[in-house]
């Protein structure tokens, strides 16, 4: 079976369900906002309008718009977006979701408060690392936020070739740096569902099972600002 690659994998037929290595629903659309941006939220840290950077089917920018928040959905595939703008009809809401290339522009300059990454950073193969983070800090305005829940190295086992690029707390303040101010970078954890069966070669570790029977795994939370 072919392993999960950031630099080859086809997020359309990722989220279309025809994967051969990740058949079904994606592992990290658990239908809801991450615990930890859900925390950020109650915090009252989120201010509007919002872009869900990498929305996937939605499931965030869906969830902060039922809060009333103006939310704006943006991922490099179209078929999540296509699902994304189904789930939103059904739910009469009003959300903007669009394909963009998040590595390059997101279409919008000085628009956004807040922008949200809810375990999409560590999917960029490293070349793309910089542009997306000069991206996200061009769509915010002056004193914008950005929040990034990413896998930490922990996650995964040293020097794989497989799965998502986990960073290391030094990696971040120094890529996030060029472009926004690091106001932190703490230890969290990412929720995802528990794969019935995992692509050949692909191991998670340091997990545990939370009581709603899924994943939490080793991860850190960067909040930055626009200066």
């Amino acid at each position: 079976m072919p392993t999960f690659n950031v630099n080859t994998v086809d997020w359309d037929e990722l989220y279309n369900g025809t994967a051969s290595y990740a058949p079904g629903n994606p592992g990290w659309n658990i239908g809801q906002l991450q615990p930890e941006l859900a925390a950020l939220e109650r915090q009252g840290r989120f201010r509007s309008p919002i872009l869900d950077s990498g929305c996937g089917v939605g499931a965030t920018t869906l969830a902060l718009a039922e809060k009333g928040y103006e939310a704006v959905g943006l991922d490099i595939s179209g078929s999540a977006i296509e699902q994304a703008i189904k789930a939103a009809a059904e739910r009469n809401l009003d959300v903007t979701f669009t394909t963009a290339d998040l590595a390059t522009t997101t279409g919008y300059d000085d628009h956004f408060h807040t922008v949200v990454d809810g375990l999409v950073f560590h999917c960029l193969p490293e070349n793309l690392r910089d542009g997306y983070v000069a991206s996200c800090a061009r769509a915010l305005r002056s004193g914008g936020r950005f929040f990034a829940l990413v896998f930490s190295a922990d996650a995964f086992p040293p020097n794989a070739d497989f799965g998502p690029r986990p960073f290391s707390e030094a990696q971040l303040r120094e890529i996030v740096g060029r472009h926004l101010v690091v106001d932190e970078v703490r230890p969290a954890r990412a929720w995802v569902n528990v794969p019935a069966a995992l692509p050949d070669g692909f191991e998670y570790r340091n997990v545990t099972i939370g009581s709603d029977g899924r994943a939490q795994l080793p991860s850190f939370l960067v909040s930055a600002h626009k200066a």
